[in-house]
């Protein structure tokens, strides 16, 4: 496995992958209309807007076997997004039937070093549904706080809760993911 910096030129990979993962994880969360419908189409309008112009307080990775000519996942963060928790990853996806294998960490432990490196006194966080426990269990599992909960207006129409998961700093994930 290779990880690539997220840009235009793997932005079919990025939609594919956050449509698949979408479609799997989010069913119950998000409309099935809605997730039935083309989404691999609605992910690419909504990557080809965060990818233009390339921002420097936004990056991400993408996971890709070289092997097999497969993307298997990616991660993208918005940097110092708050000031009291930090960077935002806002999306970590990984294909469905790949899930368990690593990917997702190796994705977190990227962005991880990348703000350790930009800024390593401020914190990580994201915010996962509340329907969505395997995730919830994975972020406890690497040391996330649980914190506030909220409800947000999801893709597709209607509402969701979401619980903010957060360390208080790069270093703090780095040491889990070990």
């Amino acid at each position: 496995m290779q990880l690539e910096t997220i840009s235009l030129s793997n932005l079919d990979h990025v939609a594919a992958i956050h449509a698949a993962s979408w479609r799997s994880a989010y069913r119950g969360i998000l409309q099935d209309a809605f997730l039935d419908a083309d989404l691999v189409a609605n992910r690419q309008a909504l990557w080809t807007k965060r990818l233009t112009p390339n921002r420097a307080d936004q990056f991400g990775y993408l996971a890709f076997d070289p092997v097999h000519n497969k993307a298997l996942g990616f991660v993208y963060a918005y940097a110092g997004a708050d000031p009291q928790w930090g960077t935002l990853a806002d999306n970590l996806h990984v294909m469905p039937e790949c899930k368990g294998q690593g990917i997702g960490r190796s994705l977190l432990k990227a962005i991880a070093h990348h703000c350790q490196a930009a800024n390593p006194s401020q914190g990580l966080y994201l915010w996962v549904y509340e329907r969505n426990t395997a995730a919830q269990q994975f972020y406890a599992a690497l040391g996330g706080q649980r914190g506030e909960r909220i409800e947000v207006t999801v893709a597709g129409g209607g509402t969701a809760p979401e619980w903010r998961y957060s360390w208080a700093s790069p270093a703090v994930l780095l040491e889990r993911l070990g």
